[in-house]
C-alpha cells in the first residue's frame, strides 16, 4: 500500500504533460516570490519601443547566468503573468529530460517549456517567441558567489537558430541568478550532467537546506539586437553574431552591476 502511495504521482506526472499556467503562478507560493528576492526590474525599452523595434518580429530572450536555479527568471515570469504574458506565448525552451521528468516538468512546467533541441526550437519559433538559457547545464555548474562566469563561447547553435528562424534576439541578464544558492561542484557531476541532460549535485541555501538566501536579483532587459533572416547562415555569418550577443552581454553586465551592491567590484568571465 506505501509503495503505492508513494509511486501513484510519480505515475500520474510521467503520463501527463506539462501545462503553463499564469493562473497558478499568481498563487501561493510563486506570488511571493519576486518580494522574497527583493526583485526588480531595469528594462533598456518600454513594451511599446520594444514592440515597434521588433516590427511584429518574433524573439529569442537570450538570458544568462543560469544559476542553480533560475530565480531570476522565476520572479520575471510571475511579474509578467500578472501583466500581460502567458506562458504558452512565450515558452522556456529546456533539455528534452526535463519535459519527461515526473513532478519537475509539471512544476518548471508552469512557466511553459518547449524541446531545447535545434530542430524543436525552430518548429516552436515559427508561432512565438522563446526564452532560452544558452548555458545551459553547463554553466549551472558555474554557480560561484565569489566569480561571475557564464558558458557561451561554444555555444553558438543558439545564434544559428535565430537567423535561420528569423527572429531576433533580445539578452537578459540575471544579477543574483548566481548569489542565491551554493553547490557541491566535480568534474565528475559536470559531465554526467552534459551528457545526459540531468542536474546531479548537492545544493543548498538557508541553514543548509534547499530553501534559497532571500539575496536581491535584479533583472536586466536589453535592447533587441537586431538580426537578420537568414535561411542558410555561414560559419562566418554565426560568428559575427555571437560575437555581437558576447558584446552586448558584457555591456549590459559592466552598465549595470552598479545596482546591485554584490556586483559592483565583479567581473565577468566568459567560459
Amino acid at each position: 500500500y506505501s509503495t503505492w502511495l508513494f509511486c501513484t504521482p510519480l505515475i500520474i506526472s510521467f503520463l501527463l504533460p506539462p501545462r503553463g499556467s499564469a493562473t497558478v503562478l499568481q498563487s501561493w507560493p510563486f506570488k511571493y516570490m519576486p518580494a522574497y528576492f527583493d526583485f526588480s526590474e531595469i528594462n533598456e525599452v518600454s513594451d511599446s519601443e520594444l514592440k515597434s523595434l521588433l516590427g511584429g518580429r518574433r524573439a529569442m530572450f537570450c538570458c544568462q547566468p543560469h544559476g542553480v536555479f533560475t530565480f531570476g527568471g522565476a520572479c520575471a515570469g510571475v511579474v509578467w503573468s500578472k501583466l500581460f504574458w502567458q506562458p504558452s506565448s512565450c515558452p522556456t525552451a529546456v533539455a528534452s529530460v526535463v519535459i519527461q521528468f515526473p513532478l519537475i516538468k509539471h512544476v518548471v512546467g508552469l512557466f511553459g517549456l518547449c524541446d531545447a533541441s535545434s530542430k524543436s526550437l525552430k518548429r516552436t519559433l515559427a508561432t512565438c517567441s522563446a526564452v532560452l538559457y544558452p548555458g545551459g547545464i553547463a554553466e549551472l555548474f558555474l554557480t560561484d558567489h565569489i566569480m561571475e562566469r557564464i558558458y557561451v563561447h561554444k555555444r553558438k547553435g543558439f545564434v544559428k537558430v535565430a537567423l535561420q528562424a528569423g527572429v531576433d534576439i533580445i539578452p537578459v541578464y540575471f544579477f543574483g541568478n548566481t548569489t542565491v544558492m551554493k553547490l557541491a561542484k566535480s568534474k565528475g557531476l559536470r559531465s554526467f550532467a552534459r551528457a545526459t541532460g540531468v542536474s546531479v549535485s548537492w545544493f543548498w541555501g538557508v541553514a543548509g537546506t534547499p530553501i534559497p538566501l532571500p539575496r536581491k536579483i535584479i533583472s536586466v532587459l536589453g535592447r533587441p539586437m537586431g538580426l537578420p533572416h537568414i535561411t542558410e547562415p555561414t560559419d562566418a555569418e554565426v560568428e559575427k553574431y555571437h560575437a555581437a550577443y558576447l558584446v552586448e552581454v558584457r555591456r549590459l553586465f559592466e552598465t549595470y552591476k552598479v545596482y546591485h551592491q554584490d556586483f559592483t567590484d565583479k567581473t565577468l568571465n566568459f567560459d
